[in-house]
């Protein structure tokens, strides 16, 4: 499936957010993500409105000198009066300023459907200065300094907002508009609009449990990764930000950059790992405290981060060793003893069900996943077998019993992959699918899936007992 973007025609001097073009005394440049205009405006009727800004723009190119430069930012809003900031240089009257934007105000203005679409209109400048006035500020760029700027726990709420209130609208409107034969994109598209992502939702059973989801996931071309770009703005919007950022860092992978997914992708990676570094900072400081032996002071630096942002699963895992290491200092359990860990996984994989560590096992089958659970960190030390490592990601997850994560990860491989890795990867997603309930999918591909699916799991027990950690346990 390949769904079409919008950029404003020539008719507004434009060709890209980031492009101006001239147009007689004008320039007019786009200032927010102009591609979303097929599911963000009636493209005939804005376009007429905004003509009517134009024009009157051009008036003022003959009203004053060639050495007077104005700038006009407006920003249309999804309600109300269009918003409208006067910039000038030599600076205007400041009753010629009012008189410029009581006529704009007057001006009837198309609203946008989903987000505000911001605009700066130029008289008297070229494309390379048409922003240059003094006090100008890009309302675009201004809003990333804000979340820059903010502290973890704003930076946690600004980052639920922009899933919840841009990201989710529009990507959810696009699966809407998708053609009729593309039913699990236009199912699940109804779903996601139909759900409150502002309150506390299951993100598993809307997308891993969800056959819609797969289905939908299976109709999009390769490189349009507009379905699972929905599941990692529903996981922001309900403060999963750790599994969002596992699969943003394999989902940009496999992206179209000119896709409209790939967009929030790129914005979404650079805001969460801003928030993790920022988080990172925070917790290095128990760290050290732990390393100093004050298990104390530790734990409640991890109380206090977790109070902001209580699904972190590298704080849950440095306060469970905090506390196991009081314990044992206070020698009311013994080094060994594996109970709180047993609690303590619950929490962590729960919020990263591929979180890095794992400390303790009863058996051989608890040895070999602990080992395969670090062998997530050697992957993708080589960027030319970046496509092996993926699949290899793939198989540690599926071992690990992180079936939706896995399926995802066999999907994208499956273009890119040589013939015979092909097929393995599509028998390893359906199995996949299948641990995870969803059974109907595997009809539209040959195969005596049974036999194969009997097959993947005799590879895996295997691989699991010819291990050497297996193996070192069974002694």
């Amino acid at each position: 499936m390949k769904l079409k973007y919008f950029a404003l025609s020539v008719l507004l001097a434009c060709s890209s957010p980031s492009f101006a073009q001239e147009n007689d005394a004008l320039v007019i440049k786009l200032l927010d993500n102009d591609r979303i205009g097929a599911v963000n405006l009636d493209q005939d009727k804005f376009i007429a409105s905004l003509g009517l800004v134009t024009e009157y723009c051009k008036g003022l190119s003959d009203l004053f000198a060639p050495e007077q430069k104005i700038g006009i930012l407006l920003t249309v809003h999804t309600s109300g009066a269009a918003t409208y900031k006067c910039y000038s240089s030599p600076a205007l009257p400041t009753a010629a300023e009012a008189k410029i934007l009581n006529d704009l105000q007057a001006i009837p203005l198309e609203h946008t459907r989903l987000v505000d679409f911001p605009v700066f209109i130029a008289v008297h400048s070229s494309p390379e200065t048409a922003t240059d006035f003094t006090g100008f500020e890009n309302p675009v760029q201004q809003k990333k300094s804000v979340y820059v700027n903010a502290d973890l726990a704003t930076k946690l709420q600004l980052n639920k907002e922009y899933a919840l209130k841009e990201v989710l609208p529009v990507l959810t409107a696009y699966e809407l508009i998708a053609e009729s034969q593309y039913a699990g994109v236009k199912n699940f598209g109804k779903k996601a609009s139909t759900t409150s992502f502002g309150q506390e939702q299951d993100v598993y059973a809307f997308t891993s449990k969800n056959p819609d989801y797969w289905r939908a996931t299976m109709e999009m071309g390769a490189g349009n990764q507009l379905i699972p770009t929905t599941k990692i703005a529903a996981l922001v919007a309900q403060g999963e930000l750790d599994q969002a950022m596992k699969y943003i860092e394999i989902v940009r992978m496999f992206s179209d950059k000119e896709s409209i997914s790939a967009i929030y992708l790129d914005e979404l990676k650079d805001r969460l790992s801003n928030f993790h570094n920022e988080l990172s900072i925070a917790i290095e400081k128990g760290i050290s405290a732990h390393d100093r032996g004050n298990y104390i002071k530790a734990i409640a630096i991890y109380n206090d981060i977790l109070k902001v942002y209580p699904n972190s699963a590298w704080a849950l895992y440095e306060k469970y060793y905090s506390e196991h290491a009081q314990k044992v200092a206070l020698r009311q359990i013994e080094a060994t003893d594996g109970e709180d860990w047993a609690k303590a996984k619950k929490d962590i994989y729960k919020h990263n069900p591929l979180y890095h560590m794992d400390v303790h096992a009863s058996n051989g089958r608890g040895a070999y996943l602990i080992v395969r659970r670090q062998e997530i960190s050697k992957l993708f030390k080589n960027e030319d077998q970046q496509l092996q490592d993926v699949y290899q990601y793939a198989m540690i997850a599926s071992d690990l019993g992180i079936y939706d994560f896995a399926a995802q990860l066999f999907w994208l491989t499956i273009p890119y992959s040589e013939k015979d890795m092909q097929k393995d990867a599509l028998h390893q997603y359906l199995y996949c699918l299948e641990q995870l309930g969803v059974k109907d999918l595997k009809a539209n591909f040959e195969g005596d899936f049974p036999t194969i699916f009997k097959e993947i799991e005799q590879q895996k027990k295997k691989a699991m007992k010819e291990s050497p950690i297996y193996q070192s346990m069974k002694k």
